[in-house]
């Protein structure tokens, strides 16, 4: 059976081999998977991918390629991450990175993200990757070698550099100077206690697919429809049956409404979400999507995080608020769930609309000049991956620049969740884009 494994700096090529001698091909990139389906892989394992500069693989094709029959693998970098994404469509995750995507305890792509060099010198790392780190610095709390206060500290600092400057060098200059000692206990410890999560997961990964190749696979049965885009959007007008939310019985909806266009934006915003989450919940239900316990806990967390509501007390709050009790929380719940298995099912498509919303909107031509603008001074100026201390002023001040002097509105009080409702992993990446901005308007 063929099988095409994608292969960079978590794992060298012959320690690889050793395990599972199959076609080893580069890092995967956009079109990649599909290419190796057409050529005839029965199996692929995703290990590594690029991120940035290059375009990262699809979901869309993994997607393609399960309906082909294939069996698709990921683990410890892009791998994990479209595994823990693709995990309901059948894509079979591996190892403890995968399982901490998938279960929420990580989200964001710089957790395996790396700097290397080229396939031609074994692609040499010239950063770590932050997955590395948080199992060092546990492994050097259970060793006694520092205090979760101090592992802390330094996780707080290796996730607020950018990924390239990611680096256990760093990371003892820094602790030098709030604690010696212990800086020097961790750097006589490190050259043994190190652990390299990403390799001990792509190693799993490849004995996975050795045994099941071993016991024998049979063509993998996607329990999803495939069609390409155009047919899914005119599909989508027609099937399903959609669950509407619930609202008191003696409140009309054309109520609502009315309530509703006297401020022409809610209006505008709230008939675009509706518009979105009834196309989502549409292919849901045509996709047969199913709801897992791990998955809704996780959904359930985060919907309350990201509103702030950390307690029983403010959950409670927004339950009255919003006329919510437990079971049309539930339901609520499950339908985000299977709203967010369509975005990350069409999550190419949705990127792929963003310019022309912005025309729609008339905001393309300022958007698009100041985003270059902006750019090309960064890169000049060698800002581009910068620290709140760049900009000369604190994290408080940068705060109230952004939400109290150029949005007049207060600082939500938790910045992970207001993060991730804007499609950032948490507090650290909103902070470098603010430091970003911040140096280009005052420039």
């Amino acid at each position: 059976m063929t099988v095409a494994v994608f292969l960079g700096p978590s794992l060298p090529e012959n320690e690889a081999r050793s395990i599972l001698d199959v076609n080893y091909l580069p890092p995967v990139s956009q079109g990649d998977v599909y290419r190796a389906v057409s050529e005839g892989a029965k199996v692929v394992a995703v290990i590594d991918g690029y991120f940035e500069r290059i375009p990262a693989v699809w979901h869309k094709e993994i997607l393609w390629a399960m309906k082909q029959g294939v069996h698709v693998y990921g683990a410890s970098s892009m791998g994990a991450l479209r595994a823990a994404e693709l995990a309901p469509f059948g894509m079979k995750g591996v190892g403890e990175i995968f399982h901490a995507f998938a279960e929420g305890r990580l989200f964001d792509d710089d957790e395996v993200t790396i700097a290397h060099g080229p396939k031609e010198l074994g692609y040499p790392a010239t950063s770590d990757a932050m997955v590395n780190i948080r199992a060092t610095l546990d492994r050097a709390v259970d060793a006694a070698i520092v205090t979760p206060k101090i592992r802390d500290l330094l996780i707080e600092r290796a996730k607020g550099t950018y990924y390239p400057l990611r680096n256990y060098e760093d990371l003892l200059d820094f602790l030098e100077t709030h604690d010696a000692d212990a800086a020097a206990a961790l750097a006589c410890w490190l050259p043994e206690g190190r652990i390299d999560a990403k390799k001990a997961d792509a190693k799993a990964l490849l004995q996975e697919v050795r045994n099941a190749l071993e016991q024998g696979l049979s063509p993998f049965e996607a329990g999803y429809h495939f069609e390409h885009t155009d047919a899914w959007e005119q599909a989508s007008k027609k099937a399903g049956r959609q669950i509407a939310a619930a609202i008191p019985e003696e409140l009309p909806m054309d109520v609502i409404l009315e309530e509703l266009r006297l401020d022409g934006a809610a209006y505008a915003k709230t008939m675009g979400v509706a518009l979105s989450r009834s196309l989502a919940l549409r292919e849901a239900e045509r996709q047969g999507a199913t709801i897992d316990r791990e998955r809704f806990r996780s959904v359930l967390n985060n919907f309350f995080v990201q509103r702030g509501r950390k307690t029983p007390e403010a959950i409670a709050e927004w339950m009255r608020e919003q006329d919510v009790d437990s079971t049309k929380l539930t339901e609520l719940i499950q339908r985000e769930l299977k709203v967010g298995l369509v975005e990350t099912l069409f999550r190419d498509d949705i990127i792929a609309q963003i310019p022309d919303s912005l025309r729609v909107g008339g905001i393309y031509g300022a958007v698009v000049r100041r985003a270059m603008e902006k750019r090309q001074w960064l890169q000049v100026n060698g800002y581009e991956n910068v620290r709140v201390e760049s900009c000369g002023v604190d994290e408080g001040t940068l705060l109230g620049w952004h939400f109290g002097g150029r949005h007049q509105m207060d600082i939500p009080g938790d910045l992970d969740g207001y993060a991730q409702s804007i499609g950032l992993g948490n507090r650290f990446d909103f902070l470098q884009a603010l430091a970003r901005d911040y140096l280009f308007e005052h420039r």
